[in-house]
């Protein structure tokens, strides 16, 4: 006696991602905190660039930055 065999597979249902709507509370410090609008995901945002700070430095406190060269008009009276 013959028997079919019928294989069955069996998908996982594919998680539906959400598409974050992040409410980020007012920026006090370094971070703020946010939540997804939708599914409540938490997380933490930069109030700033890590790599970039205008008012950043350089080592020495005596180097000024380097200014275009002026041509002056020697007919000018100023």
């Amino acid at each position: 006696m013959k028997q079919k065999v019928k294989e069955r597979i069996e998908e996982k249902p594919v998680e539906e991602q959400c598409h974050h709507y992040w409410v980020i509370e007012v920026a006090n410090g370094p971070e703020s905190r946010g939540q997804c609008k939708y599914c409540g995901a938490r997380k933490e945002f930069l109030n700033s660039f890590p790599d970039f700070n205008p008012l950043k430095r350089s080592s020495n406190p005596l180097s000024l930055p380097e200014l275009p060269g002026v041509e002056v008009d020697e007919d000018s009276k100023s």
